[in-house]
């Protein structure tokens, strides 16, 4: 039995129900879990199935949803969770099915779709840190790992979840010709120096967590050198709000406001 999450927070009623109706006839269940404040959920309620169940209980954390969905799986035997963003869209849901949960021969591990144009050579590709959204876990593996830490609210969930995973043996993999479109943050397009840029345009309150997650992440995993080196690029960012994005003065506070949480907090 197959299990889908998908985790929202003021959702776009096209996206949402385009992502919503591309999976919802593989799956058994679908929760919706509602990231959006109390006092304004139904107004984004824009789909109703008898698979569906709509649940969050005020808490704006996805770490805290996966763990609920998790829990979820085990009191009512489900055997795999699918964990999607508001903001993805698979486009061949019923193969990525046929090539994982129902094939005898995959390899054991967590499945990812490839994102972002990425190429990958063979069928099941061994990978890093995937995204959230679109990730096929066995629910025993989740056991195994122990669930998400809630430390993690909004950002690096996922690449605390899968570090843990390699800590303890367990493999992810990138499922070859797996079609899904993600969006990350509001992007905008700026041309620089000839260039084409986009700009993932993050809010300050999410470039806080984004910066304070990441350094908690290199010392929490300080084994995994690759997280440090992915870190850097988050330098870049500070160039981009500088040079084209609004809110500079907001944001780069957050930015250092983010790096100082993320440096001092016990871990």
């Amino acid at each position: 039995m197959l299990l889908a999450v998908v985790v929202t927070y003021f959702p776009e009623k096209g996206l949402l129900s385009k992502n919503i109706n591309a999976l919802i006839d593989n799956v058994d269940k679908v929760l919706i879990w509602e990231n959006t404040p109390h006092e304004k959920r139904k107004d984004y309620r824009f789909i109703h199935h008898e698979k569906i169940e709509y649940c969050g209980d005020g808490i704006n954390s996805i770490s805290h949803a996966l763990n609920y969905a998790w829990q979820y799986a085990l009191r009512n035997g489900y055997d795999h969770l699918l964990t999607m963003d508001q903001d993805s869209c698979f486009g061949n849901f019923p193969y990525y099915l046929e090539r994982t949960v129902f094939n005898k021969n995959a390899p054991k591990g967590i499945y990812t779709p490839p994102i972002e144009g990425r190429k990958i050579t063979e069928d099941f590709e061994e990978v890093e840190r995937p995204i959230t959204s679109g990730m096929l876990i066995p629910v025993t593996l989740i056991d195994k790992i122990g669930g998400w830490d809630e430390e993690f609210k909004i950002d690096a969930v996922d690449d605390d979840f899968c570090l843990h995973a390699h800590t303890l043996g367990i493999k992810i993999f990138v499922v070859k010709n797996i079609v899904m479109q993600h969006r990350l943050g509001e992007p905008v397009t700026r041309m620089f120096l000839g260039h084409k840029i986009i700009l993932r345009n993050y809010s300050a309150h999410r470039l806080y967590g984004i910066y304070r997650n990441n350094i908690l992440l290199i010392r929490k995993f300080p084994q995994f050198a690759y997280i440090r080196e992915d870190f850097k690029g988050w330098l870049k960012n500070v160039v981009w709000v500088l040079l084209f994005e609004g809110n500079k003065v907001g944001k780069l506070i957050s930015i250092l406001r983010g790096c100082y949480a993320g440096l001092t907090k016990r871990i």
